[in-house]
């Protein structure tokens, strides 16, 4: 059924293995830095959403955001 996949997934492991090794290091950090921090990213939006939707506090500031403005819209820092 998967049989395709497989065999594709080998011939990169195969290609990869015979890399030099600095070259194998450069791509791996190439695929997984990136990946790992939207990863990361995605995860922290979530739990940071979940948090402020299961808060017990009512009128509790929602978390800080990349800007640095925290607070609803409109309202005075």
């Amino acid at each position: 059924m998967l049989a395709w996949l497989v065999e594709w997934w080998d011939g990169v492991e195969l290609w990869l293995v015979q890399l030099p090794y600095v070259l194998q290091v450069t791509l791996v950090f190439a695929v997984l830095v990136p990946l790992a921090w939207v990863l990361a990213r995605v995860i922290d939006r979530g739990i940071d959403g979940l948090g402020a939707r299961l808060t017990r506090v009512r009128d509790a500031e929602p978390p800080v955001r990349r800007d640095g403005s925290a607070g609803r819209k409109g309202t005075a820092a």
